[in-house]
């Protein structure tokens, strides 16, 4: 029985930072195709004939938009 404690805290201490890992790469993934998105979404208004300046404002409004910070920072507020 005095086995199986010590197991779990090595388990944990071993698990811990693959999960961190795999969280990192998970976040930046997110951040890249958050990325590519709105430039592809900025792309796609200059070419329908919305001007640079009003596009470029609306492309900042949609990466706000899914910024992980503020969703977070938005949820802790509540």
């Amino acid at each position: 029985m005095a086995r199986d404690r010590d197991v779990l805290p090595v388990f944990l201490v071993a698990a811990i930072p693959v999960a961190a890992v795999r969280l990192g790469v998970g976040f930046l993934r997110f951040q890249a195709r958050r990325k590519r998105g709105v430039q592809s979404f900025r792309a796609t208004l200059v070419q329908s004939g919305m001007p640079r300046n009003q596009a470029a404002r609306l492309a900042q409004n949609y990466h706000d938009a899914g910024s992980l910070r503020k969703v977070l920072r938005a949820a802790g507020s509540r």
